[in-house]
């Protein structure tokens, strides 16, 4: 009788357990004994650290296995982003959920700007800030705008309010100051060497491997700049003088090589049939329908003629650069 009395109370209890565990693993599945919690962040993808441990990525569902002492803590880490803890004051309570959202706020990114001078001993600022002697390096500085300031007793002083710096990039600037006694303003330096300098169309030397080509008088306002050397592209670059400030412009010069060396036009004109000509030489008619093309144009300057029997001819001056597409499309006005 004790042996089978023995079994049933152990059956009882054995019925016990497994209704308990059920309800347990029923409540943990759903919300925990100690409740749950949604885990988001914007943007989404976050690493999530509970109790300095990695708990996974947002969107994330934790459930606790014990209750906490409160206050503990959440964080947010995401690469871009500024870390971002959320605090848990109170805990919840047990059987219900949590939404927790978080918004990441972007990280500020960094470049470097080192800055020389010539002439030796001058003193810059970025953005305002304290002066210091060059040649510096710049570090930390946020990506974005910057205003450099370059000054020497007895030179015109140098700024640039347009400095753009990207993340993770490391600018060089070689500034150069202009006497306060020369007239002139511009400081021109090129790679290569030897480029022709025109400003505003008109020629004004040639730049040398460690003189700098200053230029000027200039009147203030806007310029264009342009460099060319045989085997390179031209290059077009627009600058602002001022007669008290030294304003330097870089040419930097792309071998021609890199790119298309052919030009093509495209002529049209009404009435067809009209002669074309460029500097003097017959290239064909205008046929009736679509256009006179013509291909592997050298790129150069070219004086175009168009010209039909009892009609005006119609004449252009036209520039096509390295591998460019020029299309002309015009009617003739008949002579008087």
């Amino acid at each position: 009788m004790k042996f089978f009395s023995l079994m049933r109370w152990g059956f009882i209890f054995i019925g016990i357990f497994i209704v308990i565990s059920n309800v347990y693993a029923d409540t943990n599945q759903s919300s925990g004994l100690f409740g749950s919690y949604m885990i988001y962040s914007d943007p989404a993808g976050a690493d999530v650290y509970i109790f300095e441990k990695y708990s996974g990525k947002t969107p994330l569902l934790y459930i606790p296995d014990n209750a906490p002492d409160p206050p503990w803590t959440i964080e947010f880490r995401k690469d871009g982003y500024n870390s971002s803890i959320y605090a848990i004051n109170e805990n919840i309570t047990p059987g219900t959920q949590k939404e927790i959202f978080v918004r990441l706020s972007p990280a500020p990114m960094f470049g470097t700007i080192f800055v020389s001078s010539d002439p030796d001993g001058c003193l810059a600022q970025l953005d305002g800030s304290l002066s210091v002697p060059l040649p510096y390096s710049f570090t930390s500085v946020p990506e974005g705008t910057h205003t450099l300031f370059v000054y020497k007793t007895g030179y015109k002083s140098y700024l640039n309010e347009q400095l753009s710096v990207m993340p993770n990039s490391k600018l060089t600037i070689k500034v150069i100051l202009i006497p306060n006694y020369e007239r002139k303003e511009l400081v021109v330096t090129s790679t290569p060497p030897d480029t022709e300098v025109l400003v505003d169309g008109i020629f004004r030397g040639i730049t040398s491997g460690n003189i700098p080509l200053m230029i000027g008088p200039l009147n203030d306002g806007q310029h264009t700049v342009l460099g060319r050397i045989a085997g390179y592209q031209e290059k077009k670059e627009i600058v602002f003088t001022r007669q008290d400030r030294s304003t330097n412009v870089h040419l930097h010069m792309i071998p021609i090589t890199l790119m298309p060396m052919s030009s093509t036009l495209k002529i049209r004109s009404n009435p067809s049939g009209s002669d074309v000509l460029l500097n003097g030489i017959w290239f064909g008619e205008v046929p009736a329908q679509g256009y006179l093309e013509l291909n592997d144009i050298p790129p150069n300057r070219y004086k175009l003629v168009i010209s039909h029997s009892g009609y005006s001819d119609h004449i252009e001056w036209i520039f096509p650069g390295p591998g460019e597409t020029i299309t002309i499309d015009t009617a003739l006005v008949q002579a008087g």
